[in-house]
């Protein structure tokens, strides 16, 4: 199984980072020692898809980044194979409703996958089905994951630590501020949208983030 060897998951919204561009946006972030970033913009087109890809890879590997895809659907024919081949890409995001890839897993064994998980009974079923890192939330309230239904709270999360044995990674609202509280109820990390697309100095906010975590 691939080492997970980052804290700090960085996912990324372009319309909460408006009116800078994401790109700008990601290069600031892995100046300041974000070490893997998820690319989640689900309305690209697959040409759009493969442009950003190829844009923010080329930020990422010359950081010491893991650029990893997000995924709202199942990879088909000749699209997974060239992001999974493509330079800089180390893996791939899925939603709680996906299967899980098996033909990526077999075809791709170094590539990483994870999975967003929602229950308990879904990370559990996600660890044992293979994934090498999971994100859980909403722990906290956030507009950005609303749709998923109320938060679910530091109990949750120390339920689901405990009980998937893959890193886990605390998503849903999660500040500076809160991160300790993530990291002691077991949370390997922590997984972070509007702190990072919304901030105005976004060196400063990794600083916060890397004294609470220890390391990014």
């Amino acid at each position: 199984m691939p080492s997970i060897d980052f804290r700090f998951y960085l996912v990324t919204d372009r319309e909460r980072c408006a009116p800078r561009s994401l790109l700008a946006v990601v290069r600031e972030a892995c100046d300041a020692g974000v070490r893997a970033v998820q690319l989640r913009e689900k309305d690209l087109s697959r040409h759009e898809l493969e442009d950003y890809v190829a844009r923010i890879a080329e930020i990422s590997t010359g950081r010491g980044a893991k650029l990893i895809v997000n995924r709202s659907r199942p990879l088909e024919g000749t699209e997974e194979t060239f992001l999974a081949a493509s330079m800089g890409v180390s893996g791939f995001h899925f939603p709680d409703s996906a299967p899980f890839p098996l033909e990526l897993r077999e075809r791709f064994p170094k590539i990483l996958v994870g999975m967003s998980t929602h229950s308990r009974e879904r990370a559990v079923a996600a660890a044992t089905e293979g994934a090498d890192f999971i994100t859980f939330g909403p722990v906290f309230a956030t507009p950005s994951k609303a749709q998923y239904g109320p938060p679910q709270g530091i109990d949750a999360l120390r339920e689901v630590c405990t009980a998937a044995r893959v890193p886990v990674f605390a998503v849903g609202g999660v500040t500076p501020e809160n991160t300790r509280a993530c990291i002691d109820a077991g949370a390997h990390g922590v997984a972070v949208i509007g702190a990072v697309m919304n901030a105005d100095d976004i060196t400063d906010v990794m600083r916060s983030f890397r004294r609470a975590l220890g390391s990014l």
